[in-house]
């Protein structure tokens, strides 16, 4: 029975975390360029039930899983829809690939979130401050307006001042989402080249279906319920074999 108790435990603990990434992708669904996180959740290894009777060899009766874990939190990374804004600091990727930005710390992060302006100093920035990278370093347009062309140039007033360094993952199950919202690459593989196009004044969507994750949520919410009911039946069988342990 104390078996029961934790198999309807670790329930409760997937459903939970199901509920957290569903309602993170929800919260993110209006995000340019937000890859929706996916949950893989697998069982603990069945244990077998043997009935053993005096001395005669025993005998199989079933088998009985311990319960779920979470396996893994994914990012789908397929393509958003691409909308127009006419604004010249949006720019999306259409293809494989991620924007490359430098941190205030030095590190390196990337995102499809394509929603870009100039700082003081005339760095083109995310909202973080954030610096966009050229494949000669961050990309500084003097405090003016700037071009983009499909391949990636950059130039301002007709004169090139780099070419955006996109990142292609050879391997795009090593991006991993850090804290900061950007993405990592986990898989040591490196890049490959870029063969897809780059559209100024066009912005990349969220790829989330806010219809499929709010049935996620409900979906989750009543698996967690069932869970929670089965916890508290047993408790409470429990706690009736202890008082008539007590009175025996």
């Amino acid at each position: 029975m104390i078996r029961g108790f934790y198999t309807a435990g670790s329930g409760m603990i997937s459903q939970s975390r199901k509920l957290d990434v569903s309602g993170s992708n929800l919260s993110n669904a209006r995000t340019s360029g937000y890859k929706k996180s996916e949950v893989t959740t697998a069982s603990f290894s069945d244990k077998l039930i043997m009935k053993y009777e005096g001395l005669s060899l025993p005998s199989e009766i079933g088998s009985l899983s311990p319960g779920t874990r979470i396996d893994s939190v994914s990012s789908n990374l397929e393509q958003g829809g691409v909308i127009e804004t006419g604004n010249p600091f949006n720019l999306a990727i259409q293809g494989e690939g991620f924007f490359t930005l430098t941190q205030a710390d030095g590190t390196v992060g990337y995102t499809r979130n394509g929603e870009f302006l100039l700082d003081p100093q005339g760095y083109i920035t995310d909202a973080n401050g954030n610096r966009l990278m050229g494949e000669n370093g961050p990309l500084n347009t003097g405090g003016r307006q700037f071009s983009v062309t499909s391949e990636g140039d950059v130039f301002v007033n007709g004169t090139e001042i780099g070419r955006l360094s996109i990142y292609n993952p050879a391997d795009p199950t090593g991006m991993t989402r850090q804290e900061s919202g950007l993405f990592t690459d986990v898989s040591g593989a490196g890049g490959k080249a870029f063969s897809g196009q780059i559209a100024q004044g066009s912005l990349e969507m969220s790829n989330v279906d806010v219809m499929e994750e709010m049935m996620a949520i409900m979906s989750s919410q009543r698996a967690f319920q069932a869970c929670s009911q089965v916890a508290k039946m047993i408790d409470s069988t429990l706690a009736k074999t202890v008082e008539i342990g007590k009175i025996g």
